[in-house]
């Protein structure tokens, strides 16, 4: 049964909601906005230059894999505008083999551990505006084939570029926003 002090209650309630909604919803940007200078955050983004990728020489393919998707998620229209911006990059990596076949000594599974430690600086170096860390995963399953071996391990590198340039772009869209 309805009681009206139950009704009062509850819509009381969703009063103080709203209204601790309105209030805070002023101290929030719109992540896909205008930036603080009132450029438009696809601009600012398309302004960074994506330096090429400091790695280790066996780590080569997965620099090139992460700076082509950072391109691409930074400004795939096409026409570069001036640029602003520089991203440094440095790639670490390790492989982990936690399952290992008894009878044949084999890895049965292999999991592909990234580092991407990144720093945005103006275009002259003289001031940075962001740096972080970004981090990912990718597991690929391990054979006797070792062709099939090859291509999982390259398939891993791809997934595992593409998860770590959308952290940075996610972070530095964050940081350009705020920036004024």
């Amino acid at each position: 049964m309805w009681s009206l002090k139950g009704i009062t209650r509850r819509s009381g309630k969703l009063f103080v909601a709203a209204v601790v909604a309105g209030a805070v919803s002023a101290c929030f940007r719109p992540f896909y906005g205008p930036t603080a200078t009132g450029e438009r955050l696809s601009t600012a983004l398309a302004q960074i230059e994506v330096q090429p990728i400091r790695t280790t020489l066996a780590n080569e393919r997965i620099g090139h894999y992460l700076r082509s998707e950072l391109i691409f998620d930074l400004d795939g229209s096409g026409e570069p505008p001036p640029k602003r911006y520089k991203l440094s990059i440095i790639i670490t990596d390790s492989l982990q083999t936690p399952i290992v076949d008894t009878q044949t000594g084999r890895a049965v599974s292999a999991t592909l551990n990234t580092n991407a430690n990144y720093t945005l600086t103006n275009w002259d170096g003289s001031q940075k505006i962001a740096e972080g860390l970004a981090t990912s995963s990718a597991t690929y399953e391990r054979t006797a084939q070792r062709f099939a071996d090859v291509r999982a391990a390259r398939d891993a590198e791809i997934r595992s570029a593409k998860l770590l340039s959308e952290q940075i772009r996610t972070r530095l869209s964050a940081v350009l926003v705020s920036k004024s």
